[in-house]
């Protein structure tokens, strides 16, 4: 197991054990146990630069006094936690204070306990009001995980498995105008709502084009479609101010809000609407029993506070801190524009978008599988997990967008904390760069020795295998400087079987050499959709003939079995 796990952790065992093996594999199973402002700490007692801020939902870091001196008020005061039905005291304080600060028109607060419920809420007030079935979204955006929400999100990936989009869901590309106008004009009196995000977050930190809210306004308007604007990651202080839409001056019909509304210390979502969207039929019929208590409602009032005190100097310092880290990972782009294709985002959402693929692979040398480990969507949860081990900084690829990085610190973030996270960026980017795969995948198998261990009898204790018998220097170091890095050193180089092994146990075995092909050189890097590799007379040289090779087929080996199994391991694989 990991460093930061054991066999018997009960997330492991209860929780989630794929997503735990997953974990493991990338050495991202920590435990951690204290949380401060920016800094996490794990059992064994290391820091780490939290740049995740758990996807926009921890807005002053971990464990913010002020609001947990909110929360112990209400302990104090004996506030009653859930009373529905009732005037609930803490609901209708935060309601105000919402509307208040929102944009101008949103005049009705429907509080929910997560952002997919505040979608959800959304969706339902839009059709009740308008009397119509369908819902039009954006490409590649995001908006939850329940059944409803999740046919809004634009990614087949996470919907196919859960029967999703259900009916009366359709698409347009996000930041076209003319594509959404075509829709509308096709379609629009069948539409109740437009659901977009200001800044798609998943879908890889994704601004549109100037202009491209507002033409969505008069457009929705005009066809007498109501426009939901999803600020759950993207408001609240996240781009520099408190709602995103406000950089275009745009006011939706309706709003979702969560993550940072909590504070960070307990889950709550919020639905904004107007006059024209909130109705009746929505009031009286939706309900939520937890919805409104008085913990998650002084949670929202201290983070509200906390965010508009001192004439919102907090947004202010927002906008300073994104300019630096802006300003920073440009300067890396341009540095090696061969492996970050572009950085994107608004204040303290940010997106590092890595173009390493089979475009790549002249830039690269034939000595190196970045490509194909980008090509397979491995690159960026790679790169997360060696600046999470190597760096001690915690980042994140978004979900839909596969080779975005993802930068979202606390909004309380420090100018020295930034520059530490870019130094840190800066050293795995160059790592990229110059086709290290050793040095990038090392840290994942360093620790362990991949051979089983003797079977243990009589009771007595597991007893490890003798060492293996070091390999020949020349053969070592010929797989380390073909496999892992044209440019490493024999003396830095990883342990050419751990790190062939762990990268081929990643690869999914749909991808490799089918029996009989017996290729010598590879001119194409294998990609999802593939089945076998690409034999040419150019190339990477992968599998190449043992000297003193037995009989057709069976003389073929893979530097990736390492030891005398080598040759039999290969055969088996492709048997």
């Amino acid at each position: 197991m990991g460093i930061g796990s054991a066999p018997s952790h009960p997330f492991a065992r209860f929780v989630n054990p794929p997503l735990a093996e997953l974990l493991e594999r990338l050495r991202m199973d920590r435990r951690f146990v204290r949380g401060e402002g920016a800094w996490l700490w794990d059992h064994q007692g290391r820091r780490y630069l939290d740049f995740i801020a758990n996807y926009g939902a921890l807005p002053f870091g971990y464990n913010p006094s002020p609001i947990w001196e909110a929360l112990r008020a209400v302990e104090a005061r004996g506030e009653p936690s859930f009373v529905q039905p009732s005037y609930l005291e803490a609901a209708g304080e935060l309601a105000e204070r919402l509307v208040q600060i929102a944009p101008r028109g949103l005049r009705y607060v429907t509080f929910t306990n997560s952002g997919a419920e505040a979608v959800e809420a959304a969706i339902k007030m839009c059709r009740s009001a308008t009397g119509r079935p369908r819902i039009l979204a954006a490409h590649n955006g995001f908006h939850g995980k329940t059944l409803g929400a999740l046919s809004a999100t634009g990614r087949p990936a996470y919907q196919t498995p859960f029967g999703a989009p259900v009916e009366g869901f359709d698409f347009v590309p996000y930041g076209d105008v003319a594509a959404l106008e075509q829709a509308l004009e096709q379609d629009g009196s069948r539409y109740a709502a437009l659901i977009l995000e200001p800044i798609q977050g998943e879908g890889g930190i994704v601004v549109p084009p100037p202009g491209y809210l507002r033409a969505a306004r008069e457009l929705t308007a005009r066809h007498g479609v109501l426009l939901i604007l999803d600020e759950i990651q993207s408001g609240l202080g996240r781009t520099g101010r408190l709602f995103a839409c406000e950089e275009e001056g745009v006011v939706p019909d309706v709003m979702t809000l969560a993550k940072a509304l909590g504070g960070g210390l307990v889950p709550i979502g919020a639905c904004l609407a107007n006059d024209v969207a909130y109705n009746d039929d929505f009031a009286l019929k939706h309900s939520s029993t937890f919805a409104g208590g008085a913990l998650a409602c002084r949670a929202g009032l201290a983070a509200l506070e906390w965010l508009t005190r001192d004439d919102g100097s907090l947004l202010r310092h927002v906008q300073e801190r994104g300019r630096q880290l802006m300003e920073g990972l440009q300067a890396l782009a341009r540095r090696y524009p061969h492996v970050i294709g572009e950085v994107r985002g608004r204040g303290l959402m940010l997106g590092i978008d890595f173009r390493v693929g089979r475009e790549a692979f002249a830039a690269y040398g034939p000595g190196t599988l970045l490509p194909v480990m980008a090509e397979q969507e491995m690159l960026t949860p790679v790169i997360a997990s060696y600046l999470l081990d190597v760096e001690g900084l915690r980042v994140a690829p978004t979900l839909n967008g596969q080779s975005v990085i993802r930068i979202e610190p606390p909004l309380i973030v420090s100018e020295e904390q930034c520059r530490q996270a870019l130094a840190s960026i800066e050293r795995v980017v160059a790592l990229v760069a110059q086709g290290r795969t050793d040095a990038l995948v090392r840290h994942l198998v360093a620790d362990a020795d991949p051979r089983p261990t003797a079977t243990a009898t009589n009771g007595r204790r597991p007893r490890p295998l003798p060492p293996r018998p070091r390999p020949r220097r020349e053969r070592r170091r010929g797989r380390v400087r073909r496999w892992c890095s044209p440019t490493a050193t024999p003396r830095r180089a990883a342990s050419p079987s751990w790190c062939t092994r762990w990268i081929w146990a990643t690869i999914p075995s749909s991808t490799w050499p089918s029996r009989g092909s017996r290729p010598t050189r590879w001119s194409a890097w294998p990609t999802a959709s593939t089945s076998s590799w690409s034999p040419s007379s150019s190339g990477a040289r992968g599998w190449s003939r043992r000297p003193g090779g037995g009989r057709t087929g069976s003389s073929w080996w893979c530097p990736a079995r390492p030891g005398r199994s080598s040759r039999r391991a290969a055969t088996r694989s492709w048997r």
